[in-house]
């Protein structure tokens, strides 16, 4: 999708000899138009086309992407700053660097921020029991931690929010009464009333709501004007939807079954700590940026705030302090998308680079942000070993085969087992959306295999460099019954 074109006005002069008065006026309107130019000109070389530009249009075709905005962060300055398409389709208007997208779950980096900074001012402590901050507090509950609450670990039961649930107290009361879905520390469950409960510890040690924490904390200190809630609900026996005026907001879409349609996320006030921010490319950028310093939390502070915690069984969790932790490229990642990829935000502190992308297409994998970092970041330092060696290299022919077209959405059911087919359609669904943009597979190289030979691990090798690793479980006949890629 092309950007709106810029509009632009000629300058007629309707006379040839003016006099002096005139001429003056006509020597001030060339300077003025000059100026205009220069602007101009200074603006199309900020957003000249590129190669970001190139792989985002070439996905918001692909993906029925209405708008998107991106942001390249290197070592605390903007070096990328780009918006496209349609911010709003029933009145066309183009999508701009200060449009305020649906971030979604995206605010739990902000939520994590402001944590860390009560820890750093002395007012809380990570391993904290939530107990102390509790009246009546469960007995199940007596061994949960800030930290687990942050890096969902808490053991509280994951799943969707309650929209009946009035405030962030009723929330918690809701809770109360709940049994825990495991051991805190046990496993990372993604849901909801963690960050509920968070709420509540914010609040407290902060004096204040938590909307207010956030613009006095870090909106207003980093000149983030174009961020905040719509606070959106359905009223009147649940017929009419209400929300407050975003300025310059982006409507959200969602694909389906060949055309657009508007999509509107709701979250209840308790739970705005856990997503429902809208924010601007500009914003998130300054935002980045801020975390490449000590602006907002010092090296210790974000050192902290980017380090899982260790499970009871001992292995490093998948959840940091409100951002998700990983790999790509062969370096480390800290992350976090909202949406499922409204906002998709990515973070590699050794390479002191951030990579910000929003959009408005609710159908989307979080993928993008990844695709724009590959552009900055040198190839993956394992792009080149060998692997092992193959003992069953007939699975490994069948799988190279079938993995193109699991991308491109149409694998067939007869490769996977019965239990597998269940799901089949998801995977031909969302692959594509995901995955379906990679080049075309050059190599596909086993890095793990059980004794069985039914369990394997895979790196494909997409292209030049573009890696992606496959775990792959087989029955006794070949066919799939697992499959999962991921990033390295």
């Amino acid at each position: 999708m092309q950007p709106a074109a810029r509009r632009r006005e000629a300058v007629r002069l309707h006379r040839i000899n003016p006099g002096a008065s005139e001429h003056r006026e006509l020597i001030m309107n060339i300077q003025r138009w000059g100026l205009v130019l220069l602007l101009g000109w200074t603006q199309l070389a900020w957003s000249a086309p590129d190669k970001v530009d190139a792989f985002l249009r070439a996905e918001m075709a692909r993906n029925h992407i209405p708008g998107a905005a991106v942001a390249v962060v290197r070592d605390g300055k903007v070096i990328k700053l780009a918006a496209y398409g349609t911010a709003n389709l029933e009145w066309k208007a183009p999508a701009s660097t200060r449009t305020a997208f649906q971030i979604a779950s995206g605010t739990k980096m902000f939520t994590a921020v402001l944590l860390m900074d009560f820890v750093g001012q002395g007012k809380l402590k990570l391993d904290a029991r939530v107990c102390q901050y509790i009246p009546d507090c469960p007995p199940a509950w007596k061994d949960i931690t800030l930290l687990h609450l942050a890096s969902h670990t808490s053991g509280l039961r994951p799943g969707p929010v309650d929209a009946d649930n009035a405030s962030v107290t009723a929330a918690i009361d809701a809770a109360k009464r709940a049994p825990l879905a495991s051991a805190p520390g046990e496993k990372n469950a993604y849901g909801s009333d963690d960050f509920v409960l968070l709420t509540h510890v914010l609040e407290k040690a902060g004096g204040a709501p938590y909307e207010q924490l956030l613009r006095d904390r870090i909106f207003t200190p980093l000149g983030m004007t174009n961020s905040g809630f719509d606070h959106a609900t359905l009223t009147e026996a649940h017929v009419v939807l209400a929300s407050d005026v975003v300025t310059e907001r982006a409507a959200t879409y969602q694909w389906r079954t060949g055309h657009q349609q508007q999509y509107w996320f709701m979250y209840p006030r308790y739970t705005l700590s856990a997503g429902g921010l809208f924010s601007s490319v500009t914003d998130m950028s300054r935002f980045a940026a801020a975390l490449m310093g000590d602006k907002l939390l010092n090296a210790d502070l974000r050192s902290a705030m980017w380090t899982p915690p260790t499970l009871n069984d001992g292995k490093p969790g998948g959840f940091a302090v409100g951002w998700t932790v990983g790999q790509y490229r062969g370096r480390r990642e800290v992350a976090h998308s909202g949406g499922p990829a409204l906002s998709d935000t990515v973070f590699y502190p050794a390479d002191k680079l951030a990579v910000v992308v929003l959009t408005n297409q609710r159908r989307l994998s979080p993928s993008l942000a990844h695709g724009v970092a590959k552009l900055f970041l040198s190839p993956p330092p394992f792009l080149n070993e060998p692997g092992i060696t193959d003992a069953a290299p007939e699975r490994t022919v069948a799988l190279k085969a079938l993995l193109p077209a699991l991308l491109a959405g149409n694998a067939d059911a007869r490769h996977f087992t019965a239990t597998a087919k269940d799901s089949l359609a998801d995977l031909n669904e969302w692959l594509p959306i995901a995955l379906g943009g990679l080049p075309p597979m050059s190599r596909l190289i086993l890095l793990e295999d059980s004794a069985d030979h039914l369990s394997r691990t895979y790196r494909a090798i997409h292209g030049k460099d573009q890696t992606l690793r496959w775990a792959v479980r087989f029955d006794e006949a070949g066919r799939i019954s697992e499959v999962e890629p991921r990033d390295e």
